[in-house]
């Protein structure tokens, strides 16, 4: 243990004083939608990008939960049994079998050098780690409640993938791999989510003919199939008093210069937007945007983005335009290697104030203002999932200027 705390001290030291910072390491990343992911020397860490109030990219080290280690394909924390983190990457490479270090926000959590390797162990229930004696007896001055990789995992802790969870529920091991990133969605066998770190849950197709099984953790041939529910929102912002999601799926919204007052979040036109990064690479079958907003259209000397995830120098999936005489509802589709692009507008009314509705379903394009509707059908394709986060009242000028006016409420589907 001495032996691998002195290594582990020179590698922290060596990073910290001879690579460059991240912040230098983030400006050369391709980043124009306020934020993305880079892979960390360290296998169980990533290394989050994003532009702060004043446009600069700036970078964090951020820690995968326990028991898991960072994936660049899928953007997210997979369990270290799946990970292609690169075999000289590893911290137990060419450390001798059985060396053993800490978890990191995990009290009993610790991880054991095989052939080079890192595999995550556990203490037992009521047992904490300690790096002289190891699972030791939890006492007065330590106290462990945590949730570990062979627990049934929680989904807080999931939801929460950098901290320790801590509860005093009674828990029950299992020898079933854990399915720590993947659930059901009721009522829709032939789909599930997955969880992204710093983007939340994202619905995925499984391939045709197989249906998803959490017992498995894929998608399998499943006989039973449940009732389909109701339809409920992914995000959703009323902008009571604050920025916040209240669909009560903990998306992360990231607000840049947007006032929230009297229930409106009101946008000046110059540099104030909200960032979504949970539709970055979103993969679904069906997307419904709701905004209810207030502008002054007649007077714009050009068109404005309401919706946009076309930041990023790629081609979009989703843009709501407005201009003087029309609102303009885009969605961009593929097919394999071939990227097709669909416009539909909707003409403006004398009002103000609007209730617009964006909706991709089945190749059906539809856009909505007031009671006037617009239908395109026979689109080619599935939705893009595009590297990029969705952008409320900003698009670069890609798609449109900078949004003026107030919106007074958003929801987002990913369900008809």
């Amino acid at each position: 243990m001495a032996k691998f705390a002195v290594i582990l001290a020179v590698a922290l030291f060596s990073f910290t004083t001879k690579a460059k910072p991240l912040d230098d390491v983030c400006s050369e990343w391709s980043l124009q939608n306020g934020v993305g992911f880079i892979t960390h020397k360290d296998c169980d860490k990533f290394i989050q990008c994003y532009e702060d109030g004043f446009g600069k990219v700036v970078g964090v080290v951020q820690q995968c939960a326990f028991g898991t280690e960072w994936n660049q394909k899928l953007l997210t924390c997979v369990d270290s049994s799946i990970s292609t983190c690169p075999s000289t990457s590893d911290k137990c490479y060419q450390l001798s079998n059985g060396d053993e270090r800490k978890a990191v926000g995990n009290c009993r959590g610790y991880w054991v050098c095989t052939n080079g390797d890192s595999i995550p162990e556990c203490c037992p229930i009521g047992q904490y780690y300690n790096e002289t004696n190891g699972c030791t007896d939890t006492d007065n001055d330590t106290e462990c409640n945590a949730k570990c990789f062979n627990d049934d995992w929680n989904v807080d802790l999931i939801l929460n993938p950098r901290l320790e969870f801590n509860d005093t529920t009674e828990t029950t091991t299992t020898t079933k791999q854990p399915c720590i990133n993947k659930r059901a969605i009721t009522g829709i066998s032939i789909q599930y989510e997955e969880y992204i770190v710093g983007f939340g849950w994202i619905s995925r197709p499984c391939p045709v003919g197989l249906q998803f099984a959490q017992d498995d953790c894929e998608c399998t041939q499943v006989v039973s199939v449940s009732q389909p529910s109701a339809c409920t929102r992914e995000i959703y912002l009323p902008f009571n008093d604050n920025h916040y999601d209240q669909s009560g799926k903990m998306n992360y919204i990231r607000n840049e210069n947007v006032v929230i007052e009297n229930g409106k979040a009101v946008f000046n036109g110059l540099n104030s937007q909200l960032i979504i990064p949970r539709f970055t690479n979103v993969d679904a079958p069906t997307i419904v945007v709701k905004v209810v907003y207030t502008s002054d259209h007649e007077s714009l000397l050009q068109a404005q983005t309401i919706v946009a995830d076309s930041n990023c120098g790629n081609d979009s999936s989703v843009v709501i335009i407005e201009g003087t005489s029309a609102v303009h509802y885009t969605v961009g589709t593929n097919i394999g290697d071939i990227n097709f692009k669909n416009t539909l507008s909707v003409h403006q009314t004398a009002s103000k104030e609007k209730d617009i509705v964006f909706s991709f379903h089945k190749g059906v394009l539809t856009g909505k203002l007031g009671d006037e509707v617009t239908v395109s059908d026979n689109i080619q394709g599935d939705l893009r999932s595009v590297h990029c986060a969705l952008h409320i009242g900003n698009s670069d000028m890609v798609s449109g200027g900078w949004f003026k006016g107030e919106i007074d409420e958003l929801s987002i589907y990913l369900c008809a």
